[in-house]
């Protein structure tokens, strides 16, 4: 089997059982992003005029778009994915067949992504219609950023999965590593009104990087190249790192 037909077989499995779950998936994964999108966005943005030279709404919106590829993704590929590969045993038997832990892995990380950019999608679509995205065309030069923060997030989510042990672990998860993101990478309000200290964590974080580079675009505002790149290569660095430790520590735990 090809290299990508492996990967592109586990992504096809898990969209025909997605169809069969779609309504609680859709409640789940786009309805929690839009209802933030609304309180804070709409109610919020009541208050607070302006947030970083553009209508709080316009700051919000592509806050909230990278929330959802965070959310999604993080979700599919910790809870969702250990459910398949420690209850389900769905990966035992995906491996009896011609499809390599490696395609797996990435199967599972581009369905994740591919889940994430939906939702995603629909918040863009929402937030644009109520004048939330000043540049379309910028919005368009920012799905392919999106998908590569959706690979990313993907491939922590793999990496927390491959340490778990049971479904409990995965509260340390979003307690120490998703809420942290969503409440200190300048989602809602600007780095800069964070404390020098808290600002230097958050930068360490993924997150921040990949709202540097999104916002900037679907706002008008200038994106400086040099900057963006090193936003763009810290991105693909929290990819590839976290797939390829994943993948030895599950194959530790499958083959050994």
């Amino acid at each position: 089997m090809r290299p990508l037909a492996g990967a592109c077989a586990v992504w096809l499995r898990q969209l025909l059982v997605w169809r069969k779950l779609i309504w609680s998936s859709l409640a789940v994964n786009v309805l929690n992003p839009i209802l933030f999108l609304f309180a804070f966005g709409f109610g919020l943005g009541a208050v607070v005029q302006q947030q970083g030279g553009v209508p709080y709404l316009a700051f919000v919106v592509p806050g909230m778009m990278c929330y959802s590829i965070m959310f999604v993704s993080g979700f599919e590929t910790t809870i969702s994915a250990f459910a398949r590969f420690s209850m389900q045993r769905t990966w035992d038997a995906t491996l009896a067949t011609p499809v390599t832990l490696t395609e797996l892995l990435a199967g599972e990380a581009f369905w994740a992504a591919s889940k994430a950019m939906f939702s995603a999608m629909c918040v863009l679509a929402v937030g644009g219609l109520w004048g939330g995205i000043l540049s379309w065309s910028g919005a368009a030069l920012a799905v392919p950023i999106l998908l590569v923060g959706g690979l990313g997030f993907a491939a922590q989510g793999l990496l927390w999965t491959s340490l778990a042990r049971s479904f409990d672990f995965f509260s340390y998860f979003f307690t120490f590593w998703t809420t942290p993101m969503f409440v200190f990478s300048g989602v809602f309000f600007e780095l800069e009104r964070f404390p020098p200290f808290v600002r230097g964590l958050a930068w360490i974080l993924p997150m921040p990087h990949l709202i540097a580079l999104v916002r900037p675009l679907t706002t008008a505002q200038p994106l400086d190249l040099l900057p963006a790149a090193g936003h763009l290569a810290y991105l693909l660095l929290f990819a590839v790192v976290p797939f390829e430790i994943a993948r030895r520590r599950i194959a530790a735990r499958m083959f050994d």
